[in-house]
């Protein structure tokens, strides 16, 4: 199968089962059939995963730049960080009541993200196995992550300073969205936010140097 057509079949059954996991309400599902959606929605994430990090010249016979373990990290993180930023989205306003508290479908939300970051780190443990016998990372990949941190922390800073700008010009009457439970999920997603930015920095820098050799 082409790579285009691997695409073409992939990312609407990758959304699907995104959508299906975390978005759509399930109540009475049993529980095979929730494990079998987590299980079948974890292989079309994996297969994507594994389209996406197929060198563009294997299909031609080429010789292709490897792709680090760093790279690999970083294109893994960035998933999974924009999959938690669009959970948010979708689903974050229902985690905060009418009087700003924690509403009853906080738990429920929470353990979706947890289970998006269990099957990050299982995805993470299963590529470790395959980099024992590379090099981990070397002077390029050092420089590479300096960099990415560096936007990291200016993303950070400019998100700190909007909201720290936000409460000092907004009048009072305008600040009844800030609950405790809204703020927390305002800081949850600006350090997810962040780790997105140094995530797609890194990827970014690999996929650069990769083209230009």
């Amino acid at each position: 199968m082409s790579r285009s057509l691997r695409y073409a079949v992939l990312i609407p059954l990758a959304i699907l089962a995104f959508a299906l996991e975390f978005v759509v309400p399930h109540p009475g599902w049993e529980l095979p059939l929730r494990s079998g959606v987590l299980i079948a929605a974890c292989v079309v994430w994996y297969l994507l995963w594994a389209t996406m990090r197929m060198p563009a010249s294997a299909s031609r016979g080429d010789a292709a730049a490897p792709v680090s373990p760093a790279e690999q990290r970083a294109w893994v993180g960035l998933l999974f960080t924009a999959a938690i930023l669009v959970f948010y989205a979708l689903r974050g306003g229902e985690m905060v009541a009418a009087d700003g508290t924690m509403a009853p479908a906080a738990s429920a939300i929470g353990r979706h993200i947890g289970t998006l970051v269990l099957v990050w780190l299982v995805v993470m443990r299963v590529l470790r196995r395959r980099w024992h016998d590379t090099v981990d990372e070397d002077e390029r990949d050092r420089a590479i992550h300096a960099r990415a941190c560096g936007w990291a922390r200016s993303a950070l800073s400019v998100f700190v300073f909007g909201v720290a700008l936000a409460f000092a010009f907004s009048p009072l009457d305008r600040l009844g969205w800030a609950r405790p439970m809204m703020l927390s999920n305002l800081m949850m997603v600006g350090l997810v936010a962040t780790s997105l930015v140094e995530y797609t920095a890194t990827g970014l820098s690999y996929w650069r140097d990769r083209h230009r050799a």
